[in-house]
């Protein structure tokens, strides 16, 4: 049996792996993971519902739900969540947690976003082993750093396009070890027409064509850190105080 358990985190009650080296770890000790990322995504939220009556948010490599739940309980009826995640075992403890905190603001997607329609096979971590689960790499990526991930076998998953949804959306943060820019070329027509401010980790990507899909579009880029950036567009009247603005 995989060696789930519920903790009491920051945001609500979570499932996590006790074998998960960093998110579950994280969130089994300190109460979060990546808090300082949800509360800057919280701030900029805030201010888009300023201007209209609710937001619609993409957690493109939602995980066990750590930014889901926690936009989805501040915001309440104010915002509408779609949330990926291409894990099986990693979806259903998504699923577990937005139900485990009453969430009916949430939509749950078992699906691998890029840049086409079909499936893609992919070699699952060990569920009862220590690993990193939040870096499993579903393609070979520019650089990786989970090199040591124990495997247990093969299962295949859908994969969808954001340009496939024809939906507006305000915000869409991505994390997908490695298949940004895939998961980027897949949403033109929506980050185009409906300008999204957009959270991207381009750490293991094609990080020279994240930064021209961006400039071409008209979006400034902001780095938060080396390996997460923040593209704002550039008619946006957001700006942030705490992020090096850099040239695309």
């Amino acid at each position: 049996m995989i060696p789930n358990k519920v903790v009491n985190s920051t945001y609500g009650p979570m499932i996590i792996n006790t074998n998960d080296r960093y998110i579950g770890r994280s969130i089994e000790t300190y109460g979060s993971w990546a808090a300082d990322d949800i509360e800057l995504i919280k701030s900029i939220i805030q201010i888009q519902l300023e201007e209209k009556k609710s937001v619609k948010f993409y957690d493109v490599g939602a995980n066990i739900g750590t930014h889901t739940v926690a936009l989805a309980r501040e915001f309440g009826n104010s915002i509408s969540v779609r949330s990926f995640e291409a894990q099986q075992q990693i979806y259903y403890m998504l699923c577990g947690n937005v139900a485990l905190n009453g969430l009916d603001n949430v939509i749950c997607h078992y699906q691998a976003v890029s840049n086409q329609l079909g499936t893609l096979p992919i070699n699952i971590p060990d569920y009862n082993t220590e690993n990193n689960f939040g870096g499993l790499e579903l393609i070979e990526p520019a650089y990786s750093d989970n090199h040591d991930m124990h495997k247990s076998g093969f299962e295949n998953v859908q994969t969808v396009t954001l340009d496939s949804y024809n939906e507006p959306v305000d915000f869409i943060k991505m994390d997908i070890e490695g298949m940004e820019h895939m998961a980027l070329a897949g949403a033109q027509n929506t980050i185009k027409e409906h300008r999204p401010i957009c959270f991207v980790e381009i750490f293991k990507t094609d990080q020279a064509f994240v930064k021209t899909f961006f400039k071409e579009l008209g979006y400034q880029a902001y780095e938060i850190r080396a390996e997460d950036w923040l593209f704002i567009p550039e008619e946006s009247s957001i700006m942030l105080d705490n992020a090096n603005l850099v040239t695309l």
